[in-house]
């Protein structure tokens, strides 16, 4: 437990040495002192307070993590993939020659498929992402048709295995189908043809709600894509309305000519105008405009509100590993504490301001 200053006595008898003395100076001093003290204490008192939200929170990791072992071993096939039943039947089929023919690729790709019949959970690591590995590059004009649902459920290991096997015989066949295939800019990024297929990316992303285009992979790649303000534009509408296009802000810092805090702003403003938007682009947006676009009351509490409602134990996982470490940089409230925030919020939301002295959020006196 931290120690207290017992201020009031001992300021007490120097008052009193001052008061005998009638040295005016002296009974000053010793108000300040007294005063200086008393920020002690009230200091002492806010550590206190934190270090027990500390040791709250690591109580309610320790009990996620416990609630999260349960879960993985309740619901094994969506958390490992495929299952043991599955892999057994993914081991039988036999591999492909060296230089199969078009007929032996489509029989191939049949098996991989019949044999992940039943399937619901899907992984990255499941093995079938290696056996598609395996059919090689310049074959992309027999693997389209089985990605036409967007590499969702039967065509998830496919596109998870497509970056290796798109190479430079299929260059001009992925230019050809970004329109339809909009995914095949991840193929794009791997292989470096961002500037060739300049004009066909940037067509796509204006009219980004459209096309579903992965923005994670052309965060890193905006500076060879953007080459004139009308590009710039495209770019920056992309940011502004695409629900995921919060990705893009990283790389639209190092662009010049960008108002970041204007930028953001926007995006906040538009973001908030659509309730559809999901948790992670409107937590993104909030982040993204109170820690570039200066202070903003409204996002700071939809971030608080976040805390406040998890509608399960992975959730608040979620929440409290992205979400608390952001807000306690720049408040002092109990963002720790749950049930405690609930009511604090209920108190105080109306009097929440941002304290430019300090640079945190604070409750208005």
């Amino acid at each position: 437990m931290l120690r207290k200053i017992f201020a009031l006595p001992v300021a007490g008898l120097l008052l009193l040495s001052g008061c005998r003395s009638g040295n005016a100076e002296l009974e000053k001093q010793n108000a300040e002192i007294l005063a200086e003290m008393k920020k002690l204490n009230t200091r002492l008192d806010l550590l206190e307070k934190q270090a027990k939200q500390n040791a709250e929170l690591k109580k309610i990791n320790s009990k996620l993590d416990r609630l999260e072992k349960q879960i993985n071993l309740a619901t094994p096939s969506v958390f490992l993939g495929s299952t043991p039943a599955i892999r057994n039947k993914l081991a039988k089929i036999r591999p492909l020659p060296a230089n199969p023919t078009d007929q032996q690729i489509i029989d191939y790709i049949r098996q991989i498929r019949e044999a992940s019949v039943g399937q619901t959970g899907w992984s990255s690591h499941d093995p079938q992402v290696a056996l598609y590995e395996r059919i090689g590059p310049g074959h992309l004009h027999l693997l389209l048709p089985y990605l036409n649902n967007n590499g969702h459920q039967a065509g998830f290991h496919l596109l998870h295995a497509l970056p290796k096997l798109v190479g430079e015989a299929d260059k001009e066949l992925v230019r050809r189908s970004l329109k339809q295939y909009p995914f095949l800019i991840r193929c794009v990024v791997r292989n470096g043809w961002i500037k060739e297929m300049k004009k066909d990316i940037l067509a796509l992303l204006a009219q980004p709600q459209e096309a579903n285009l992965p923005l994670f992979e052309l965060r890193k790649s905006l500076g060879d894509l953007v080459q004139s303000p009308d590009d710039l534009k495209i770019v920056t509408n992309a940011y502004l309305y695409d629900v995921n296009g919060f990705v893009l802000l990283e790389g639209l810092k190092k662009l010049p000519g960008v108002n970041i805090p204007k930028l953001v702003n926007e995006a906040w403003t538009e973001a908030d105008k659509n309730p559809e938007n999901y948790e992670n682009a409107m937590s993104s947006r909030a982040k993204d405009v109170i820690q570039n676009g200066g202070p903003n009351i409204e996002a700071f509490k939809y971030l608080l509100k976040l805390l406040m409602f998890p509608n399960n134990p992975g959730q608040q996982r979620y929440r409290a590993q992205t979400i608390i470490p952001f807000l306690s940089a720049r408040c002092d409230f109990p963002v720790y504490d749950q049930a405690r925030l609930r009511e604090w919020y209920d108190k105080n939301a109306d009097r929440i301001v941002f304290d430019p002295a300090t640079g945190k959020y604070v409750v208005k006196k």
